[in-house]
């Protein structure tokens, strides 16, 4: 019986362990630097007033948001997930292409937003902004 009882953990143990070999990652959390901290997060947010911040990427589900103020946000990569100016005249730059699910959003307030290749969504947002695409589709609520 013991033996029987040894056999089928055995047999389990060889069939579980290249299941857990194989799980998906767990998702990685972009990183930036807000107004000169380093932050690590699925959601990095600046302040209420004018920020600075710099991202390498965005992984796709992750955002950064300027929120209120003047911000200036630099993504130097891809923008997978989602990038907000938020309310202020704020100025938005990504280096590389914006994915099919990415999107770059000025919002409120004259912004000026520049981005490669765009497969995803560049959006000025209310008020008069100024928008910039290397390639891809076309910006979108942009007036310059």
């Amino acid at each position: 019986m013991i033996r029987h009882t040894l056999r089928a953990l055995c047999a389990a143990t060889l069939v579980i362990a290249p299941l857990a070999l194989t799980a998906t990652p767990a998702h990685a959390a972009t990183t930036c630097t807000v107004n000169g901290a380093a932050v690590t997060s699925t959601n990095v947010v600046g302040t209420a007033g004018a920020d600075f911040i710099t991202c390498g990427t965005v992984s796709a589900g992750d955002t950064v948001n300027g929120q209120g103020g003047a911000d200036y946000i630099i993504v130097t990569g891809n923008v997978a997930g989602t990038v907000r100016g938020g309310a202020g005249r704020d100025y938005v730059q990504v280096g590389g292409p914006v994915a099919a699910t990415g999107a770059v959003h000025g919002d409120a307030d004259s912004d000026y937003v520049r981005a490669g290749a765009n497969a995803g969504v560049v959006n000025g947002g209310l008020g008069f902004d100024f928008c910039r695409v290397a390639s891809g589709n076309p910006p979108v609520n942009c007036e310059g």
